[in-house]
């Protein structure tokens, strides 16, 4: 075995026993993998269906078509977006947006990333800033440790600075977002809408969360999302726009920025939608709202547990990841690490106006999208969120609590062969 396998080898064991709450993370079924191996990856497609620049692309125009269509009918109800499958990942395809409809010292306004929003949103650091400005809008208290979306603040910042592109969009906020008030907002003011529904696309896809995809004013501009978090995809993306905005979008893709597409991601991506649609099932043969329905509940029932065991809850989950506040007298990069020994996987994370470093941040950030995929039950995460807080104060040691995750793993669905 030479070391590439040994590699994948011993990362497809790190998988399957370890028990992974990050949010971002999920497992896609089988069949998608499978397609990430087939012969798409030899063919190069340069263009679009029906125009293409080298020859042999006849079976590649059916696929790029019938995953457009498959898209569209899972998330646009409208009528009024069209969408392009060749972008390669989730932060690229926002800045094929901005690259599509903004000039050199515009100004992007986004949720302060301190606060829950993302990098490819901008940030002080972003290579962006030396082509955009940014601002932010932010959260605030509304009791109980409960931060939401500070929508006088988001109008406020929108009605002074006149931002071009407002973007909706977070990567740890727990709670729901109603796009149609903040895209109306955003256009009574001549401003531009991108929505970022990475995280979320799966709970919009299933009809558990409030879509940015509406007509006129109360619809985004631009959508776009990952495919392998809560959509249960391969890694890659998606980007909609309405449809007097794709032209634009799909130049600055190809050529504006772009070679051929990834035609072994645009299959995997076909057959993670085919999944959601029902026109294909997932090896447990739930359907996808049925899934997204346990990955919400089974969320909910794991910060309960943090909760009850001694974690202060941040903003009460509304969607597929909790945050909490660990003791202030605790290292949350040696947390992760003690619980990853113990085969948790977790990621520390920034809360609401920290006051620690990024690095080093007051919060841990917890998902339930995986697990869930794995089958398992709300009393497992129950019992999870009892082995995380032992870990936190110390009440069970490390070779106890692994032997105790051990045996869930053991109890778990595992989808993969070797």
């Amino acid at each position: 075995m030479n070391k590439i396998f040994e590699f994948t080898t011993n990362e497809f064991l790190r998988q399957k026993n370890s028990l992974n709450l990050i949010a971002s993370e999920n497992y896609p079924s089988p069949s998608v993998l499978k397609l990430l191996g087939e012969v798409w990856s030899n063919k190069y497609a340069e263009g679009y269906p029906g125009k293409r620049y080298y020859a042999g692309n006849i079976n590649s125009d059916l696929l790029e078509s019938f995953v457009q269509a498959k898209a569209l009918e899972v998330f646009d109800k409208t009528g009024e977006y069209d969408v392009n499958v060749q972008v390669l990942s989730g932060s690229p395809a926002n800045g094929m947006v901005y690259l599509s409809v903004l000039e050199a010292g515009d100004t992007i306004m986004s949720l302060n990333i301190a606060n829950g929003g993302h990098i490819s949103h901008l940030h002080p650091t972003s290579n962006y800033k030396k082509f955009f400005k940014l601002i932010n809008y932010d959260v605030k208290d509304i009791g109980d440790n409960t931060y939401e979306i500070d929508l006088e603040d988001y109008t406020k910042k929108i009605v002074e600075a006149k931002p071009r592109l407002v973007v909706i969009g977070f990567s740890a906020y727990p709670r729901s977002y109603q796009f149609g008030e903040m895209c109306r907002i955003a256009h009574q003011n001549g401003c531009l809408v991108l929505a970022d529904i990475a995280h979320i696309n799966g709970l919009v896809a299933a009809g558990l969360h409030d879509t940015p995809f509406q007509t006129g004013s109360s619809g985004a501009d631009f959508v776009s999302m990952t495919t392998h978090k809560t959509l249960r995809g391969p890694r890659g993306a998606l980007l909609f726009a309405k449809k007097k905005y794709i032209k634009d979008i799909n130049k600055t893709i190809f050529p504006g920025t772009s070679g051929g597409p990834h035609l072994h991601q645009i299959a995997a991506t076909g057959q993670a939608l085919l999944e959601i649609l029902g026109e294909d099932t997932y090896p447990d043969q739930i359907s996808f709202q049925k899934y997204s329905q346990n990955v919400i509940s089974n969320c909910k029932t794991l910060e309960n547990s943090l909760k009850a065991n001694g974690l202060e809850v941040i903003s009460p989950c509304q969607n597929h990841l909790c945050l909490v506040k660990l003791p202030d007298s605790v290292d949350s990069l040696e947390i992760q690490n003690k619980l990853e020994a113990a085969n948790i996987i977790t990621n520390r994370n920034t809360i609401p106006f920290d006051s620690k470093t990024p690095w080093r941040p007051s919060g841990m950030r917890f998902g339930s999208p995986a697990l869930t995929s794995r089958g398992m039950t709300s009393e497992q995460f129950d019992q999870l969120g009892k082995l995380i807080t032992d870990i936190i104060f110390n009440r069970q040691s490390q070779e106890d609590v692994s032997k105790k995750v051990s045996e869930i793993v053991e109890s778990l669905n595992w989808w993969y062969t070797k």
